[in-house]
């Protein structure tokens, strides 16, 4: 009886490979010592990280071993000085025969998974260069009805595309390479149409709610593997810039959701919660920023990112409570600063009693500020002045304070409020995130932010909205 237990031992050890075998064979001689297997994590091109190198052997053969465990996905290896890689596929236990032709194309033998891929990469030739044909005969084409046709066909290809990897991941399911055909697999757009609850008009967002709905159906977040592709990176993109509504709750809803979805696989939940927190700190959609304030609070404060150090910690929590106290919807924080002409401490908060103001932070020797602020002065006396709106203005860095006036003058304006930092105690900066200038907030007649880090061509379309929704809620 012991002996059969030690011999089902043995058999699962046999079971589990680690490592693999890669022997790399050029027709051409190359002049490189060393070549490279390298691979992706998240993105494509050039965003690559180096496995692992071998030595070169007479100019034509390397051999890459390992025999510890690594995590499979898409690899290259790179040769000619790194000017020149293929792709193929690696994993645990993979024994990989490589030639590369004269023309530096990879062929593989002993190892399916990599001759399925050689057959994909000439299939994908094909299609690509078919894509090619018909894109140069739509640029030509001169009436409508041409272009149609070629539309038809393009969109042709598109789905025989599809359909091949469709077909390939029928056959071979859970394989790593049916796992990054189902990651890029896209769902197909709903061709009939649907209508809203009375039956007659035409549901026009359905296939958008569709699409959006099932973005991510085939993408497995319980396979680490993926991470090592160039596929989650602009899938994410597409996800939160193109099919999430911009508004800090759907915006959480939607991050919350596919965090969850990505706890198993360590990998690819280390990655989404790094995109997403450079995502929502950097984007340039008014109100995402609360979004980063609710990753910090809700993930990076609570130990979630816990591949991060202390320190790395606390810049993300730094960031965010700079960000707090001026999210949209918050009110604007109380800051004590001195009138330009008087030099009393005046309340920014306490400073217009007006339906809205705008709160321009600037700097006269900002080439960018001095491209926007005169188009704030122009709105302001085309349109914003007869709407009863004030604006507080506050010169970041003031020279005895006739640089300001000397602009005014040029700008014709008289009847801003202007607040300077006179004891240059620098609050500002926190509490309104003023940290590069132009930033441009607007407030309503309560004070609570409702629009920030404005243009100056954005500043009449959020006044117009809240005075419509204002309108709707009476």
């Amino acid at each position: 009886m012991t002996a059969l237990l030690g011999l089902g031992a043995l058999a699962v050890v046999a079971q589990k490979q680690y490592g693999y075998k890669v022997d790399v064979k050029f027709d051409q001689p190359i002049k490189d010592q060393k070549v490279y297997i390298a691979h992706y994590f998240g993105k494509g091109l050039p965003t690559i990280y180096k496995l692992d190198s071998a030595t070169v052997v007479g100019g034509t053969k390397a051999t890459f071993q390992r025999t510890d465990s690594i995590l499979g996905g898409m690899h290259m290896v790179m040769y000619d000085g790194n000017t020149k890689y293929f792709h193929f596929l690696l994993d645990n236990g993979y024994n990989v025969d490589i030639t590369v032709d004269t023309g530096h194309k990879a062929h593989f033998r002993q190892n399916q998974i990599n001759k399925d891929f050689e057959v994909h990469e000439d299939k994908m030739a094909v299609f690509q260069k078919e894509r090619n044909k018909l894109r140069d005969e739509l640029k030509l084409a001169k009436k409508k009805s041409d272009s149609s046709k070629l539309e038809v066909k393009f969109n042709k290809v598109v789905e025989e595309e599809k359909a091949y990897r469709r077909a390939y991941v029928a056959k071979n399911p859970g394989n790593l390479l049916s796992q990054i055909f189902n990651a890029m697999d896209a769902p197909d757009m709903p061709k009939e149409k649907h209508y809203l609850e009375d039956g007659k008009t035409v549901d026009s967002l359905y296939a958008l709610r569709y699409y959006k709905q099932h973005f991510w159906d085939k993408f497995d977040f319980n396979d680490n593997r993926l991470i090592k592709t160039a596929l989650l990176d602009g899938r994410l993109g597409e996800y939160f810039n193109n099919l999430v509504y911009p508004i800090p709750d759907s915006i959480n809803y939607e991050m919350d959701k596919l965090l969850k979805r990505a706890e198993p696989a360590k990998e690819l939940y280390k990655y989404v919660l790094h995109w997403l927190g450079n995502w929502t700190v950097d984007n340039k959609m008014m109100g995402v920023d609360a979004s980063f304030v609710h990753l910090v609070e809700n993930y990076y404060s609570k130990g979630k990112a816990y591949w991060l150090d202390s320190a790395a910690i606390a810049r993300y929590q730094d960031r965010a409570e700079k960000i707090a106290p001026n999210v949209l919807g918050s009110k604007a924080p109380e800051l004590v600063l001195q009138d330009l002409a008087t030099l009393q401490d005046v309340d920014i908060t306490k400073a217009t009693n007006s339906p809205y103001t705008i709160v321009a932070f600037w700097a006269s020797n900002c080439g960018h500020c001095m491209e926007e602020m005169p188009k704030v002065v122009d709105l302001y006396k085309k349109e914003l002045k007869k709407l009863g709106v004030q604006v507080i203005s506050v010169p970041t860095k003031v020279e005895g304070g006739n640089d300001i006036r000397e602009i005014y003058q040029k700008w014709n304006i008289s009847d801003w409020v202007t607040l300077v930092d006179a004891n240059n105690i620098g609050k500002f900066r926190e509490l309104y995130d003023v940290y590069a200038t132009p930033v441009i907030y607007v407030l309503d007649k309560d004070k609570k932010i409702i629009g920030k880090k404005l243009g100056a061509t954005s500043i009449k379309a959020v006044i117009d909205h809240d005075i419509d929704m204002k309108k709707k809620k009476s």
